[in-house]
C-alpha cells in the first residue's frame, strides 16, 4: 500500500512538474523587449524571494515577497514572468548554500525531512506556475489589459476575481498535492492550511493587497515605485517570520518543559519511595526492637523463679500488654500503609452528613471525657440537612482521623467542636480544637505522605484523609485558630459528577 501511495506521489509530481516547465516555456513566445527595463527591475526582488520563507503550518513555506512579487509581475509583463519565476529560482540556488554557511536556512525543515525535497519543492514551483497562468487566462479572458492599470475601477474588478480564481486553483492544488503525499486533504489545526476557504482567504487577505501595492507603485513611479513600495511586502515577511519563530519557540519550550515534568515526577516519585521506605522500615525497625526488648524481659521475669509468684504473673502480664500494644502499633502502620498506596474507589449512596458526623462523635466521647475534652456540635443546617452522596465507611474514617488528632493535640479542660453548615452547592464541615494548633513550618506539608507532628505517629492519617476526601470530590484545608488551636474544614458536593465513579 506504501509503495503505491509512493508511485501515485512520483506520478502527481511528475505531472505537475512537467506542466509547469511547459507553461514556462510558452511564456517564452510572449518576450517583449519593452519591458527589458521591468525584467531587471522584477528579477532582484524574485530571487530575495525566494530566498525568504516563512513556515507556516507543517506542510508548507511561503514566501511573501516571493508570491507578491510574482503576481505583481504577472499583470505588468504578461505571460514572460513564468520563464522569469523559474529563472529566478534557478539563479538563486547557489546562494542557498552560501547563506546557509552564515546560519540563514531558507528551506523549511519539513521540506528538509520529506523522502524527496528536491522533488517536493518542484512540485511547489509547478504549483505557483499553474496558479499564476489561471490568473493571466482570467484577467484577459475578462478583457483586462497588459500592463494593468489598477487606478481604473474596471482593471481593479478584474484584478480581484483573477485573483480569486489564482488562489483557489492554488488552494486546490495544495490540497491534491497534500492528499496525493498523505493521504487525506490538507491538515487540521494548521494555521493557514487547515482547509481551502483559510487557504485562499490568506492568499487573498495576505498577498493579494500587496501585489496591488506594487502594481500601483510600478504604474506611478516604474522601477524606483516597485522597490519602495516592495518595502512593506518585506516589513510584513518579517512580523510574519518573527511571529512563526515565536510559535516554534514556544512549542520547543512546552515540549521541554513537559519533559522536565515528566522527570520532575519521576524524581518525585522515586523520592516518595525512598522516603517512604527510611520512614516505614525505621518504624518498623524500632517496634520490633521493641518487641525483642519485651520477649528478654518477660523471659527474664519468668526464669527468676521455678514457681512464680503472684508478683511475677502480674508483670508476665504487663509485658505481656506491652507486647500487644507494640504488634497492634506495627500493625495499625501497616495497615495504613497499605491503604494509602492502594487506589481504591468511593461507593457514594445519598445520606445525612450530620449523622454521620455525630455517630463519628460517639465513638471519640468516652475518650474525650477521659482526657477532659467536651465535644459539642455546632450544625447550622435546617432539620437534618441534605442529602449527600458519600461512602459512609471511608467519610467516616476519615472524620475519625481528625476527630483523633483533634483529641490528641487538646489537654484537659479543652473543648473539640464539630460544625456543619451548608454553602451554596456544598456541605461544609469543620472540626475545630483548643489545643496545640500546626507547628510552624509543617502546614504546606500537613497532608503530605509521612509527615507527622507527633512522636509515634505514621504520617499517614491526614494523608488517607485528604485521599478520601478528594475521592468524594471535596476539598480539605486546615488552619490554626487565633485563640489557640486549628480548624479543619473540608467541603462535599450535593451531586457527583457523571465521569466519576
Amino acid at each position: 500500500m506504501g509503495d503505491e501511495r509512493g508511485l501515485s506521489t512520483l506520478q502527481a509530481g511528475t505531472a505537475g512538474g512537467l506542466l509547469g516547465l511547459l507553461l514556462a516555456v510558452s511564456g517564452f513566445a510572449a518576450f517583449n523587449l519593452g519591458y527589458l527595463d521591468l525584467y531587471q527591475a522584477f528579477v532582484p526582488l524574485l530571487c530575495i524571494g525566494v530566498l525568504l520563507r516563512v513556515e507556516v503550518g507543517q506542510d508548507w513555506f511561503l514566501s511573501l515577497l516571493l508570491f507578491a512579487v510574482t503576481s505583481s509581475l504577472l499583470y505588468t509583463v504578461g505571460l514572460f514572468a513564468l520563464p522569469l519565476l523559474l529563472g529566478s529560482i534557478l539563479f538563486s540556488l547557489p546562494f542557498v548554500f552560501v547563506v546557509r554557511r552564515w546560519g540563514v536556512d531558507t528551506v523549511s525543515q519539513t521540506v528538509q525531512e520529506d523522502a524527496y525535497p528536491v522533488r517536493r519543492i518542484l512540485e511547489l514551483c509547478a504549483l505557483l506556475q499553474i496558479a499564476l497562468f489561471c490568473r493571466y487566462i482570467i484577467y484577459r479572458s475578462s478583457g483586462g489589459r497588459i500592463p494593468i492599470h489598477i487606478g481604473e475601477f474596471e482593471e481593479l474588478a478584474r484584478f480581484i476575481l483573477s485573483e480569486a480564481g489564482g488562489w483557489a486553483v492554488f488552494a486546490l492544488g495544495y490540497g491534491l498535492q497534500h492528499r496525493a503525499r498523505y493521504g487525506t486533504l490538507y491538515t487540521s489545526g494548521l494555521d493557514f492550511a487547515g482547509n481551502f476557504p483559510t487557504l485562499m482567504l490568506t492568499g487573498l487577505l495576505l498577498v493579494t493587497p500587496y501585489s496591488a501595492i506594487m502594481i500601483l507603485g510600478v504604474n506611478t513611479f516604474g522601477g524606483a515605485g516597485l522597490y519602495l513600495s516592495a518595502i512593506p511586502v518585506g516589513a510584513a515577511h518579517v512580523l510574519l517570520r518573527t511571529l512563526t519563530l515565536r510559535k516554534k519557540e514556544i512549542e520547543r519550550q512546552n515540549t521541554q518543559l513537559q519533559l522536565m515534568n515528566v522527570d520532575m515526577a519521576r524524581s518525585e516519585r522515586m523520592a516518595a519511595i525512598g522516603h517512604m521506605s527510611s520512614t516505614i522500615s525505621h518504624q518498623i525497625l524500632q517496634k520490633i526492637g521493641l518487641l525483642g526488648l519485651q520477649c528478654d524481659l518477660l523471659r527474664d521475669t519468668l526464669d527468676e523463679t521455678q514457681t512464680p509468684s503472684h508478683e511475677t504473673v502480674d508483670e508476665a502480664s504487663q509485658r505481656v500488654e506491652q507486647l500487644d500494644a507494640a504488634i497492634t502499633d506495627l500493625n495499625t502502620t501497616l495497615s495504613d500503609l497499605l491503604v494509602f498506596s492502594r487506589d481504591f474507589a468511593v461507593h457514594r449512596e445519598p445520606g445525612l452528613l450530620s449523622k454521620l458526623l455525630q455517630e463519628a462523635g460517639r465513638e471519640i466521647h468516652e475518650a474525650a471525657r477521659t482526657r477532659g475534652v467536651t465535644l459539642r456540635y455546632d450544625l447550622e443546617i435546617q432539620g437534618e440537612g441534605p442529602l449527600v452522596p458519600f461512602d459512609r465507611i471511608k467519610l467516616k474514617q476519615a472524620i475519625l482521623n481528625l476527630l483523633t488528632n483533634a483529641l490528641e493535640a487538646s489537654s484537659g479542660d479543652g473543648q473539640i467542636t464539630i460544625g456543619a453548615r451548608q454553602v451554596h452547592d456544598q456541605m461544609r464541615v469543620t472540626i475545630r480544637d483548643t489545643g496545640t494548633g500546626i507547628p510552624e513550618g509543617v502546614g504546606e506539608q500537613l497532608f503530605a505522605p509521612f509527615v507527622s507532628t507527633k512522636k509515634t505517629g505514621s504520617g499517614l492519617g491526614l494523608a488517607f484523609t485528604q485521599k478520601i476526601i478528594e475521592l468524594h470530590n471535596g476539598t480539605i484545608t486546615a488552619h490554626n485558630n487565633r485563640e489557640g488551636g486549628a480548624t479543619f474544614t473540608f467541603a462535599l458536593p450535593f451531586t457527583v459528577p457523571e465521569h466519576k465513579g
